[in-house]
């Protein structure tokens, strides 16, 4: 696990996850690699988890078959959105432990831009894999807000989520939902991403994590900086 670009002090850190909102997808869930799978056993072929690095990743792999657009898009948005396949995730290194300990300081809520009609499968995956989430800490994208593949729908469900609630910070995996959150709350950012275009611009309020090793990055080390 790579070092954080910008680390907050112990009592800063501390005060920052009494009030934190975790996205789900991608953050806590491993929804990637259960997504390339599925595609992986479908067409024969061999991608890896980390290739997906933005929401229409999956199409461009249709794309890369002769596929049209339309035909790729359709097949991106029914791998992604069915609620079998993706609920069926297993957590990613580092999420359980850290929202253990996230959770014992009181304040968590899970804030996921899923579509509205997807919040009962997804209190089920929390109610098998981290329990002690109760179902009412776990929030989906405003109804008649977000739809699929609409990326500031979806952004800005997570940004009104954040004020809703008061979170102090955000845990997030896409650069563009950390972004417009940034821009339009006053929470800081925990990302998860190799993607280090926001760094200068946000530094004193942005906190990333990278991959090591080919691997997608992940809550490992974030779980160790905070105190059981």
């Amino acid at each position: 696990m790579a070092n954080p670009e910008f680390q907050p002090s112990e009592e800063y850190l501390s005060w920052l996850i009494e009030k934190v909102s975790v996205d789900h997808d991608n953050t806590t869930s491993n929804t990637k690699g259960i997504v390339t799978v599925k595609f992986n056993a479908e067409f024969e072929t061999k991608h890896k988890p980390i290739e997906i690095s933005r929401w229409h990743s999956v199409a461009d792999w249709a794309m890369e078959l002769g596929f049209t657009w339309n035909e790729a898009l359709a097949i991106n948005n029914r791998i992604w959105y069915d609620p079998e396949l993706i609920n069926q995730a297993e957590p990613n290194p580092g999420a359980i432990k850290f929202l253990r300990r996230a959770n014992k300081k009181g304040g968590l809520i899970i804030n996921s831009s899923r579509s509205y009609d997807q919040l009962d499968g997804t209190v089920s995956w929390y109610q098998r894999h981290a329990p002690f989430i109760r179902p009412e800490q776990v929030i989906v994208g405003l109804p008649d807000i977000v739809v699929p593949g609409d990326i500031v729908a979806q952004a800005a469900s997570k940004a009104w989520i954040v004020k809703l609630f008061g979170s102090r910070s955000h845990v997030e995996d896409v650069p563009f939902h950390a972004k417009f959150i940034l821009d339009n709350t006053d929470a800081f950012l925990f990302l998860l991403s190799d993607d280090a275009s926001l760094d200068e611009a946000y530094r004193g309020r942005l906190m990333r994590f990278g991959g090591i090793n080919r691997q997608s990055p992940d809550l490992t080390l974030l779980a160790k900086l905070i105190s059981s």
